[in-house]
């Protein structure tokens, strides 16, 4: 069982990732997702609402055209979505756990939209959740079905930040006007090592992550002309094999690359890149290979906070419960503060930035952690 749900797993990260250049790949990943929790439908989008243009949503199985229809007459009185959004990105709960029992007895959403649909909770968490822009992975749970506990938790958290890179980089190839210059800073800004290829010529870019991996000398190395470079005989076939099936048509797949240190493998996946001139000039019958470290973790949104605005840690709290939509007042009773404290984090935190006011703050701080994206290095 355990062997089934790993390699569902590699199925459903493979398919997210085939899913930035393709949506056909979005959907296939949240399909296996229902499926991995067999769920009777499951949900993957993301708003934005400054390019609306890359907006989606993607449903599977029950979650369909019709229950997207029918859930705008409802959209106001779901408060899962909120709830969501207050966590953390990349930690995952269950509404059962999130809503006191006496607030689902008395839910709107809960009695009169998914009970009828044989539906009574759902286990997710936000992908992405700043500057205006919010991305949610949500699957339903049944009433018949045994209650998500904290094993389903762990198994959505492990696919988290896979689905939030895969978004991220759909993101790049979205963004067809912003090229040269202007693609190559957004390509450096992802934590995900980026090679393009076209044909067995020069690589197209080669991102400042694939860089520094293969500076590590773990396993991975760049050659001349800027081709990736695998120390593992095995793995290396794999990845001519690989590259083979793109360079042919195919969809390519997913692979890993064991290291030399004895830390977790990376995990690779090479793919075809966008057919269309606008995104990467030359790119036609591309590859793009993306290489992911799953030994780097999350920074907390505070350390992000911290890390972008250059505040120290106790401001860069202050200002994590100010984008939480948290009252100071509150928040200083939970933190064991007094409010003196709290104003002068405060006051530091408007120096180091510049504001003049707390909305300022909120909004620098938005524009920031949106900007350079939700990874750093711990």
């Amino acid at each position: 069982m355990v062997a089934d749900n790993a390699d569902l797993e590699e199925k459903i990260i493979d398919a997210a990732y085939r899913g930035a250049c393709d949506q056909t790949g979005l959907e296939r990943a949240i399909e296996l997702i229902a499926q991995y929790f067999d769920s009777g439908g499951a949900f993957l989008g993301e708003l934005d609402y400054a390019a609306p243009e890359a907006q989606f949503t993607v449903g599977a199985r029950a979650v369909d055209g019709t229950f997207f229809e029918n859930y705008t007459d409802y959209a106001a009185f779901d408060p899962a979505p909120r709830a969501f959004a207050a966590m953390p990105v990349g930690t995952v709960s269950v509404t059962d756990r999130m809503f006191s029992r006496e607030t689902l007895r008395a839910d709107v959403f809960l009695n009169e939209f998914l009970l009828p649909r044989d539906v009574d909770a759902a286990i997710g968490g936000p992908l992405l959740s700043a500057g205006g822009r919010f991305a949610l992975v949500a699957v339903h749970q049944a009433t018949n079905r045994r209650r998500f506990g904290d094993d389903d938790i762990a198994r959505l958290e492990r696919l988290t930040p896979h689905l939030t890179r895969a978004l991220q980089i759909r993101r790049l190839f979205l963004q067809s006007e912003r090229r040269g210059q202007a693609l190559a800073s957004i390509i450096n800004r992802s934590r995900t090592g980026m090679i393009a290829r076209s044909g067995d010529g020069p690589a197209l870019f080669v991102n400042e992550a694939a860089q520094a991996l293969a500076a590590a000398h773990d396993g991975v190395s760049l050659g001349r002309d800027g081709h990736l470079v695998i120390s593992d005989r095995t793995a290396a076939k794999r990845l001519t094999a690989l590259e083979t099936d793109v360079a042919r048509g195919g969809a390519g797949g997913l692979m890993r690359i064991p290291r030399p240190s004895g830390r977790v493998s990376y995990v690779v996946s090479v793919s075809p890149l966008p057919s269309d001139d606008e995104v990467l000039p030359n790119a036609r019958s591309g590859i793009l290979i993306a290489i992911h470290d799953p030994s780097r973790r999350m920074a907390s949104a505070a350390r992000r906070i911290a890390h972008v605005l250059h505040v120290p840690p106790g401001a860069a709290k202050v200002v994590e419960a100010m984008l939480e939509g948290i009252e100071l007042k509150d928040y200083a009773g939970r933190a064991g503060v007094s409010m003196n404290t709290i104003k002068f984090h405060l006051k530091t935190a408007f120096a180091r930035t510049e504001s003049r006011n707390q909305a300022e703050l909120v909004r620098k701080a938005m524009m920031a952690l949106n900007d350079l994206g939700p990874y750093f290095p711990e």
